[in-house]
């Protein structure tokens, strides 16, 4: 079996063992999806290895370039994300030894660590192979129409994003982009590394989903997104930055109280969700999501050591971390 790097040339059969291997899913299988998540990436293209066999691509192992910033400092780092095995293939290794390809490959990079949400089933391969975990997400939640979400349980909920009247980011104006580019990073805590580029890359021109987003122009910005469920509609909250660190927290937590509020009133959202992370740093601007505790709830985060050496165990602390939804969601 040949193991090697990809190229574009290699898009068509690529998107073939996806189909192969993952069937019908929420993600689309196309060259233009693969081409925005892989190749338009502001930090970098993903790092690509693929494994053939007798000239047959078998196998397919993706780590997405990541880029966070702490007092300045910025760590590079991957996400391991798309992993797919040609289905007369699997049991034979090739998911472990892609895996442990790139994680040598990257460490040989720079690159400083890797972390994703791996699921139960995946979980525990990643262990054996030096993963380790930092535990659950924290969530800050807030409900809206808990006896709605309750009735709904019954039968499943059905939303169609598209049928709304909303402009999404069509507001996207040049003095907000111009305000992230300008943005300086002074956080104790791990914050992605937030540019014009990377925001319209992954909210605003994102083929996955919808986001909208809430802002005074001036002094922040808050990205959101609707997901349905069968208990009903959640707003998720994916992420906040803002650009003004003496503006009054008392005016940006009543500007977004009566903006959220009627946002969520028009679209019968059930429930809010938002990093418990980002919420106990900006507290005093989410004064409005009520009194329910932070609570480790969201997905399970898992890191491997490339290049930190001894400042590694400060990554598997979740106070070192300042990290949004829309950094931990799969897309």
């Amino acid at each position: 079996m040949q193991v090697r790097q990809a190229n574009p040339e290699d898009r068509t059969s690529i998107v073939q063992l996806l189909s192969a291997s993952m069937g019908n899913t929420s993600t689309p299988k196309s060259e233009a999806f693969w081409i925005w998540k892989h190749e338009q990436n502001p930090f970098g293209q993903s790092f690509v290895l693929l494994a053939e066999e007798n000239n047959t691509l078998v196998g397919l192992r993706a780590f997405m370039q990541w880029q966070w910033i702490r007092n300045g400092k910025i760590y590079r780092s991957v996400r391991a994300v798309d992993t797919a095995t040609h289905p007369d293939y699997q049991g034979k290794g090739i998911f472990k030894k892609l895996t442990q390809q790139q994680v040598a490959d990257c460490k040989g990079q720079g690159i400083h660590f890797v972390y994703n949400t791996p699921n139960s089933s995946s979980k525990p391969g990643y262990l054996k192979m030096g993963w380790v975990e930092q535990g659950k997400m924290p969530l800050k939640i807030k409900l809206l129409r808990p006896l709605a979400m309750i009735r709904s349980k019954w039968s499943a909920f059905d939303y169609n994003d598209a049928l709304q009247d909303t402009s999404g980011f069509q507001k996207w104006s040049n003095e907000i982009m111009l305000m992230v580019n300008h943005h300086t990073w002074n956080n104790p805590c791990l914050s992605t590394v937030h540019s014009a580029q990377f925001v319209s890359w992954r909210y605003a021109n994102n083929p996955l989903f919808r986001y909208y987003f809430f802002t005074d122009n001036v002094n922040f910005l808050l990205v959101v997104r609707i997901k349905a469920h069968s208990s009903g509609l959640e707003l998720r909250m994916v992420d906040y930055l803002q650009f003004n660190d003496k503006v009054s927290s008392a005016y940006i937590n009543n500007y977004l109280k009566k903006q959220v509020s009627a946002f969520c009133k028009q679209r019968g959202i059930h429930f809010i969700s938002f990093s418990g992370r980002q919420y106990q740093q900006y507290k005093d601007c989410f004064n409005w999501m009520g009194y329910l505790p932070v609570r480790r709830m969201g997905p399970l985060i898992t890191l491997r050591d490339l290049n930190m050496h001894q400042h590694f165990p400060q990554l598997l602390k979740t106070e070192n971390w300042c990290y949004s939804l829309g950094d931990m969601e799969l897309f």
